[in-house]
């Protein structure tokens, strides 16, 4: 930088001093000249700048050069004999002391300057020159004579140096005369460049790096080279003129035909080695192959016996038979093949007819034609759809008027039952508190006598199901009747191929016989169930599913149109998409129908009711296997209807009060006959709940039935009986509620965990038969019949253990 900022200082003034030219040619024969002299050191480059007092030397003509070869030094206005060659640029002052200034460049190359410090003098500069500029007026001396002013890095010797030192500790010399200032002007600059170039274009490069090191040569090529670099350096940016490259330099034509030219060669010499390698393995594999390599035995082994074929002596016996069985099996193989043959030769020809009748019907069948097929199917669609929705208003509202009905019929039951239960537990209470206060027998023997023998009947059959009265039935049916009437008037303004599902089933079987392709495209098959549900519903609003004597949802016209078009007309029902729409309108519309008799309507206290919805269920089951594989979110609604609605039956609607012993030890008592009502109710609705069984799960069968039912009601009821006849025959009912399903897969000879306390009891029952004082033929039937129900519930245990105990091992002989 310090270079760079010297040479700006250096050529401000020559530019100032452009106006002193005129002076400068007045005064050429006192102008001093400038002589260059090549350096025989190594070309290296320093900066180097000092200031120290100097003393005259004692010789005037004594210079100071750096390793470029420029000397600035004091001297006399005329140089010396003895060097004529030596050449001096000096910036020098005629008083006061020198101060020397030195450029060291990067390789130890030194510029001195040499100046006088004196305050308000001028600045001279003399040049030892031989001739005067104007002299030689040939172009080569004024551009030799620019040349050698503008380099500032010309080669010298290290003699020039340690003079140059030896001057700046020696005292100043005076000079004899002041020696005017004088500065190139822009001419001899312009001349100094071009000769310049001319010298670089008789190179075979030109060098861009001007610190670069030297190679080794002869001195006037070094001279040559430092004089260039310095040149070249002189023409060089300063930091921020330097043009930034972001992307790298373009190739030249000459530079890519080498690097495609190289890579060639590295090519095709990979290409020569992989060669001579495939070729050298595969020699060696070859001779690997016809030499044979010696085996090495193992110690303690015989190595040079050879093992020799065994041949036997004889050959096994062939008999026909066995040919026969041979050839037999043979011909089975082939003619199993021959029939996969066969069957694949059907197929193709079944392939063939269908591609050809596809092609015929293509060729028969214009694009026109098909454009406007479309186009009227669309059209039918769109006003099906449009008269489909309005007339769901009206679905809507006869079909909630219908399910009022059974509403309202179903509540009031529930009502009635609810209100019969409450108002007999209530004066059974209050007789009992009187009884016990008064100490009276409500009750007459006549009375009692009656009690014991209605007793003994309810033991028989269990409690009828809850019933309208007639005059209840009549108007339940008129009113039914009305309804049905709005519901045939709903489509009466509808033409009938908007409302008949037969009519509206052939324009989608006319679009899947013409353009089957385009059918499934469209999934056709999936968009009809709720297509045709609103004309289901409303042909199912008079359907019952809790009754048995009405018509069933399957002799409905619906269900016959839609089969007729799933199976009917010679379809093949295994490459027909279509016979998953009665399946699928079952599990949309039918199924939400039963959903809502189940949570609205359905008593699960009614036998009847309830045989009538597992008999439904079963046969969709086994039907349309709605209720296996993975469940639609319709099933599994329905299935979380019957569940919640059997809890809420247990929870509410089982009662089995408790009274005290001597009430109950009383056959002919009210409360006795009360709790016996009760207990027989419970059973019936475990019998109800088992009904479910392969509908619902078996886990949640056992906990409303077992858990909840079983242990929390019936237990009790049990327990408290005092009569052991009266226990067998209760405990024969609840088993016979209990599915076979549950005792198939068990290992062990005890019941179901659930059937803990229940065994218990027969267990306790069957030592107080035994214990009883009751004749021995008695005896044996009760025990006959405890036996069989442990049998049933598979509780082996209590079962042996009574046999053994009491000696009746032959009752259970009997049981296998």
């Amino acid at each position: 930088m310090f270079r760079k900022a010297t040479r700006r200082n250096i050529r401000e003034r020559k530019d100032d001093s452009s106006e002193d030219d005129r002076k400068e040619d007045e005064d050429e024969s006192e102008i001093p000249s400038l002589q260059i002299k090549p350096s025989k050191l190594s070309q290296t480059r320093g900066i180097t700048c000092s200031s120290k007092a100097q003393k005259a030397p004692a010789k005037s003509d004594s210079s100071g050069e750096d390793d470029d070869g420029m000397v600035y030094s004091a001297s006399s206005p005329g140089p010396p004999k003895e060097q004529t060659k030596t050449k001096t640029l000096t910036f020098s002052d005629d008083e006061g002391p020198e101060s020397e200034f030195k450029i060291k460049k990067a390789k130890d190359k030194l510029v001195v300057f040499s100046s006088r410090k004196k305050e308000g003098s001028p600045i001279k500069i003399s040049e030892a020159k031989d001739v005067s500029r104007k002299k030689q007026p040939t172009v080569e001396s004024e551009s030799d004579s620019a040349e050698e002013e503008m380099s500032e890095s010309d080669n010298s010797d290290i003699s020039s140096m340690t003079s140059m030192s030896s001057q700046s500790s020696a005292p100043a010399q005076i000079p004899r005369s002041p020696v005017p200032v004088s500065i190139p002007d822009a001419r001899k600059i312009r001349a100094a460049k071009e000769a310049r170039q001319r010298a670089r274009a008789q190179r075979d490069y030109i060098s861009l790096d001007g610190d670069r090191e030297s190679t080794p040569g002869t001195g006037e090529d070094e001279d040559l080279d430092d004089v260039e670099r310095e040149r070249d350096s002189d023409n060089e940016f300063d930091d921020h003129e330097r043009r930034i490259e972001f992307a790298p330099r373009p190739q030249t034509l000459r530079e890519r035909i080498a690097e495609k030219m190289g890579e060639s060669d590295s090519e095709d010499s990979s290409d020569d080695s992989e060669e001579a390698e495939a070729q050298s393995l595969w020699e060696a594999q070859q001779i690997e192959k016809g030499v044979k390599r010696p085996q090495i035995s193992k110690p303690g082994k015989e190595s040079g016996k050879r093992k020799r074929l065994q041949i036997p002596e004889s050959l096994p016996a062939v008999s026909f038979s066995i040919i026969k069985k041979r050839i037999t099996g043979k011909l089975e193989s082939l003619r199993s093949v021959h029939r996969a043959h066969e069957a694949d030769l059907r197929k193709l020809q079944f392939d063939v007819d269908e591609a050809k009748s596809t092609l015929e019907n293509l060729e028969n069948t214009t694009a026109e034609e098909q454009l406007k097929f479309y186009r009227n199917m669309r059209v039918y669609a769109d006003n099906l759809i449009e008269c489909l929705t309005e007339k769901m208003v009206l679905i809507n509202s006869v079909e909630m008027d219908m399910h009022s009905l059974y509403i309202d019929q179903a509540d009031a039951l529930f009502t009635k039952r609810k209100e019969v239960v409450r108002e007999e537990s209530s004066r059974l209470q209050q007789l009992s508190f009187n009884t016990d206060t008064t100490g009276d027998d409500p009750m007459g023997a006549q009375g009692r006598e009656e009690s014991i023998s209605e007793g003994q009947l309810e033991l028989a059959c269990l409690p009828a199901d809850t019933e309208d009265k007639p005059e209840q039935q009549e108007e339940l049916q008129r009113k039914k009747a009305d309804i049905l009437k709005r519901a045939e008037a709903i489509f009466s303004d509808v033409h009938k191929d908007f409302s008949d599902i037969s009519k509206i089933l052939s324009r989608f079987d006319e679009w899947r016989h013409s353009y089957a392709d385009s059918y499934n495209n469209a999934y056709i098959g999936l968009c009809l169930p709720k297509l045709l549900s609103p004309i289901v519903r409303q042909q199912l609003i008079g359907w019952n599913p809790l009754q048995s004597d009405g018509e069933d949802f399957e002799g409905r016209p619906w269900y016959s149109a839609v089969e007729k078009f799933c199976h009917g007309q010679g379809h093949e029902e295994s490459e027909n998409a279509d016979i998953k729409t009665i399946p699928a309108i079952i599990e949309k519309t039918v199924l939400p129908k039963i959903q809502g008799f189940v949570e609205l309507v359905w008593d699960p206290l009614s036998l009847r009711q309830t045989q009538c919805l597992t008999v439904l269920c079963r046969r969709l089951q086994d039907d349309y296997s709605i209720f296996s594989g993975d469940q639609s979110k319709p099933v599994k609604a329905f299935l979380m209807s019957v569940t919640s609605r059997l809890k809420s039956a247990v929870d509410e609607d089982v009662f089995i009060p408790l009274y005290p012993k001597k009430y109950l030890d009383d056959r002919a008592s009210p409360q006795y006959r009360f709790q016996t009502q009760q207990f027989w109710s419970a059973v019936k609705l475990l019998g109800n709940i088992t009904l479910w069984d392969d509908i619902l799960t078996e886990h949640t069968l056992k906990e409303l039935a077992l858990d909840k039912l079983l242990n929390r009601y019936l237990m009790m009821a049990l327990l408290n009986e005092s009569d052991s006849q009266l226990t067998v025959e209760k405990c024969k009912k609840v088993a016979a509620c209990f599915p076979k399903s549950w005792f198939e897969d068990l290992d062990t000879r005890s019941s179901l965990p659930q059937l803990k306390s229940f065994c218990s009891h027969l267990l306790q029952t069957g030592h107080s038969v035994c214990k009883d004082n009751t004749p021995p033929d008695r005896t044996r039937d009760i025990l006959k019949t405890l036996f069989t129900i442990m049998a049933d519930v598979k509780a082996w245990d209590d079962l042996t253990t009574i046999a053994e105990k009491y000696h009746h091992t032959d009752l259970m002989s009997q049981l296998f």
